[in-house]
């Protein structure tokens, strides 16, 4: 079993009408790193631009906030309460006394902030980081140690506010209530079996371990969100490990340039399989930050950035040893035209496997 290339396949990429779409079909799609996550978005699309996917998320159709691991998702508008309603208290609960001590912050300080913002935001209101920063500070609430971050991550996490439209480079918060107004209602063991669902039919072969990765839940609780679908899946045995997908998957072949983060990557508890072709390059920093990665059939082929100037962008390449460049021709064509700008390839030598301080091919 091709594991790395059954996985290109199930991510259907260059196949989705619009980017709403294809985060649908993935269950959520990681994206803290804003620019990067545009073109998780633009690439699954068949021809989706970058202007395209902003004004999917400025009408609401996609919602960019807090969700699975703790960290930025998007997901779709109407899913977003039952997926907080699933994960959110469990990552509230890693909140500390340490972490509240560290920030400065109480019950009562976040009971302040969570009426300032309700009466702030009600009746459509719309206010950056910035603007909520200073309405904290009115309130009492200073940014001194870092009280806003906390403040956000929590009320996030809480299902009261979640990033609204850009507007320009600044990012903006509103009332979940009020942005996604139609929201559906799943209890616990439902809410389980539906993301289960969308994992293993977009991101698998799959292990149950994968599954509890991505979705920052536990062991047992993914054993039991993938028992009511077993009879939508395959089951494959490889290496003594029990991988689930959807039936009638081939393996996929194409070089692309991945974003940081891309999901084909940064969904499983144990990358291995990805690395079989050409060997380990640190994909990700110590503490956790992924590289934007080039992909042959599934396989890390090399990682590679973008150097943005006023009318054009450099593609830098860094390959590995017998990774022919040429090949990513038609893909950097698809970049330059999802920008709307120019792109000129540059190609340089990869990073040695040997510069980083953690595994490359498991989770960090």
């Amino acid at each position: 079993m091709d594991i790395a290339a059954l996985r290109l396949a199930n991510q259907r990429i260059g196949t989705f009408a619009t980017a709403a779409d294809a985060v649908r079909s993935l269950g959520a799609v990681q994206a803290q790193d804003y620019g990067q996550s545009l073109w998780a978005l633009g690439l699954r699309t068949t021809a989706g631009l970058s202007a395209d996917v902003e004004e999917e998320l400025r009408s609401g159709r996609i919602v960019r906030t807090w969700l699975l691991r703790g960290t930025i998702h998007y997901a779709p508008a109407e899913d977003v309460r039952w997926m907080l309603d699933l994960v959110g208290a469990r990552h509230l609960a890693k909140l500390t006394p340490r972490a509240w001590q560290y920030h400065r912050m109480t019950p009562e300080l976040m009971s302040l902030a969570r009426n300032t913002f309700v009466a702030a935001l009600s009746g459509g209101g719309c206010l950056t980081r910035r603007e909520m920063v200073e309405l904290l500070a009115r309130a009492g609430i200073p940014d001194d140690h870092r009280q806003s971050y906390f403040t956000f991550i929590h009320l996030a996490h809480e299902g009261l506010v979640v990033p609204g439209p850009p507007r320009g480079r600044d990012q903006t918060f509103v009332l979940l209530e009020e942005w996604a107004p139609h929201q559906r209602r799943l209890d616990g063991d439902e809410a389980l079996s539906v993301l289960a669902q969308r994992f293993f039919t977009s991101h698998g072969p799959a292990t149950v371990a994968d599954f509890a990765n991505w979705a920052g839940i536990g062991l047992r609780q993914a054993a039991r969100g993938l028992h009511p679908v077993r009879g939508e899946l395959v089951r494959d045995t490889f290496d003594g490990r029990e991988y689930w997908l959807p039936p009638d998957l081939g393996p996929a072949t194409g070089t692309h340039l991945l974003p940081a983060y891309d999901e084909l990557l940064i969904g499983y508890r144990d990358r291995v399989a990805h690395f079989t072709r050409y060997g380990e390059i640190p994909i990700s920093t110590y503490n956790g930050m992924f590289h934007a990665t080039i992909i042959e059939d599934g396989q890390v082929a090399g990682l590679w950035k973008r150097v943005v100037k006023k009318t054009s962008v450099d593609v830098e390449l860094r390959p590995l040893p017998g990774f022919d460049v040429h090949g990513l021709a038609e893909h950097t064509r698809r970049f330059a035209e999802f920008l709307g700008l120019p792109v000129r390839t540059v190609v340089r030598a990869a990073p040695e496997a040997g510069s980083s301080k953690v595994s490359w091919r498991s989770r960090t």
